[in-house]
């Protein structure tokens, strides 16, 4: 009646009108090897089709479909020597061009199945710190029935995990500099909870929670009124999204004009993000290249810059918006007082998003240091000549992976004398390599591999909670400017949890693989020969540059195999 078989983690596989996609699964994988180590994860998948309409579930709960009397598969997993084992259904979302692709790693234990659409499930064991080293022994177990009759054990995968005796790091252990933003406006509309209420920070800690895990190391303030005006999704006529993300920071005008400033919003979002363990920065957003459109410009008289800073003017009960240049600058001379005051000030650093004048931007950045001097600076970078012109005024430098391309040499010429980080990002740009949903999940893993080989500090996305409006039922938006994944790394749940994706669990997977590599260079050096034989599996060029000219396939490994192959290749060295 089913089919079922076991897939690596790094399977995607499409569902749309062509069934004859299926013959790309082999169906008779029954049994298969792993390899982890302690204070890890390992993850593989498990696909299910049936020939007819039926019902799956992978808890202990009783489920009845609402298709009437149908086959029901129950799976049950099993590990010896204690580790930990769960299942998740993952759900499908629709990509742009019409297809279902898996992504979701949902909390529902059961799922109604329909002919010839497979069903995939993700398995998870985690290996505690003091798991023994050695071959631990598992199985996943079908069962089978029908309404009220017995269950019958149909079908059962064997597997095994390999552990090594190394030790990953934990966490906020990590050595790969993590940098996601967040959006917290946007959680708080998706889960209906008042901004800055009790309820958002009830939910904003589930969010937290989750990137902390992946090893976050910024904190995301924003410190102004809309400072990517929504990215000007008012535009956006045929699928109406709110995208504005607002100020964490209320002002009052008092009676006598004097300007009184209330941080309690953002400090108990610094708060529970330290509680969690991020606490090496916090990035402050809208003090400098506001992005602005015509019919939304609101700048105060000769400010050279579009904040958008509201207040409520006692005087007359009003709110109202700073429009003169004083106003502007004791707002920011108070922030940077606050976080002098709180002993932060040397963690703080204000972002710029893309600034595109050399010219302007040098001006905006010298009036913030004449305002705030003990800030540092960062900047996100798509035009490449803003590396080079900025490099000595910006603590970390975040190019885009176009931008490394083009401007690698200047790269890694200030590179060993640069105080701060080198990070990188990617964006709605490049296609490849990328983290849509759309993307081979070879690319997530891919990408902090990359950055160890580049030699730069860490990776920094625009997204993690930045969804369109109803994003688990569609989440293409703004296509082709922007490809569906593009804005995220998780998905609401409808009750108040967070769903990770299996995007989310690859990239975790790749930033354990750098740091394997870190352990590796500390303990046998930078030369060793496990580096070229890793470099040889994954990479395809040697020539950063080639990264906007040329093919995947001519660039990087697109097979799962390569990536668990240099994994062994470094657990075999550690351990």
């Amino acid at each position: 009646m089913f089919d079922i078989t076991i897939l690596n983690a790094g399977t995607k596989h499409p569902y749309g009108d062509n069934t004859s996609s299926l013959k790309k699964l082999d169906w008779n994988v029954k049994d298969a090897s792993f390899i982890g180590c302690k204070n890890d994860a390992v993850y593989f998948q498990v696909a299910v089709n049936t020939k007819e309409t039926a019902a799956i579930s992978i808890g202990e709960d009783p489920m009845f479909s609402y298709n009437g009397d149908v086959p029901q598969i129950r799976a049950a997993a099993e590990i010896e020597g204690g580790l930990d084992i769960s299942l998740s259904l993952i759900g499908y979302n629709v990509d742009d061009d019409g297809t279902e692709k898996p992504d979701i790693i949902l909390n529902d234990k059961s799922a109604h199945m329909y002919k010839n659409k497979p069903q995939f499930i993700w398995v998870e064991i985690n290996v505690p710190k003091d798991a023994e080293k050695g071959i631990y022994k598992g199985k996943i177990k079908f069962y089978e029935h029908r309404m009220f009759e017995d269950e019958v054990l149909t079908e059962t995968l064997t597997f095994t995990i390999d552990v090594k005796n190394v030790v990953m790091p934990s966490a906020g252990e990590q050595k790969f500099y993590l940098d996601l933003w967040q959006h917290a406006s946007n959680i708080a509309r998706k889960h209906e909870a008042p901004y800055w209420s009790d309820k958002h920070f009830e939910i904003l800690e589930k969010y937290i929670a989750t990137i902390a895990e992946l090893g976050q190391n910024a904190i995301t303030i924003i410190a102004t009124e809309i400072p990517w005006s929504g990215q000007n999704c008012y535009r956006m006529k045929q699928y109406p999204t709110d995208m504005y993300e607002y100020s964490m920071i209320s002002v009052v005008k008092e009676t006598d004009g004097t300007f009184t400033y209330d941080y309690s919003n953002m400090q108990r979002y610094i708060d529970l993000c330290m509680k969690y363990g991020i606490k090496d920065e916090i990035e402050i957003f809208g003090l400098i290249n506001i992005k602005t459109c015509d019919e939304w410009l609101v700048t105060p008289t000769e400010y050279p810059d579009g904040l958008r800073i509201r207040y409520f003017d006692k005087s007359d009960g009003t709110y109202k918006y700073m429009l003169q240049t004083s106003e502007v600058k004791d707002y920011i001379g108070g922030l940077y007082n606050y976080f002098v005051e709180k002993g932060l000030a040397d963690i703080v650093q204000v972002v710029a998003d893309e600034p595109r004048d050399v010219d302007l931007h040098r001006v905006r950045l010298n009036l913030i240091k004449e305002m705030a001097p003990g800030f540092k600076y960062k900047t996100a970078i798509s035009h490449a000549q803003f590396v080079n012109e900025f490099k000595s005024d910006i603590n970390d430098v975040v190019p885009s992976l176009e931008c490394v391309c083009s401007e690698w040499d200047i790269i890694k010429e200030f590179q060993p004398t640069h105080p701060g980080r080198i990070l990188w990002y990617v964006c709605c740009q490049p296609q490849y390599p990328n983290t849509f949903i759309r993307s081979p999940l070879t690319e997530s893993r891919l990408i902090p591999i990359m950055t160890y080989f580049m030699g730069l500090d860490g990776f920094l996305r625009w997204n993690y909670t930045a969804w369109p409006e109803n994003p688990r039922v569609r989440m293409s938006y703004r296509y082709p400017l922007w490809s569906a994944g593009d804005t995220n790394f998780v998905y609401p749940s409808y009750g108040g949890d967070v769903l990770l994706t299996i995007r989310y669990k690859i990239l975790r997977q790749g930033i354990k693989d750098f740091e394997l590599m870190k352990m590796a260079e500390e303990r046998l050096g930078a030369d060793h020969k496990i580096f070229a034989e890793i470099k040889n599996l994954i990479l395809k060029t040697d020539n950063i540059r080639d990264f906007t000219e040329k093919p995947p396939h001519m660039l990087y490994s697109l097979e799962w195999e390569d990536y668990d192959k240099a994994r062994a290749i470094l657990l075999d060295a550690l351990s």
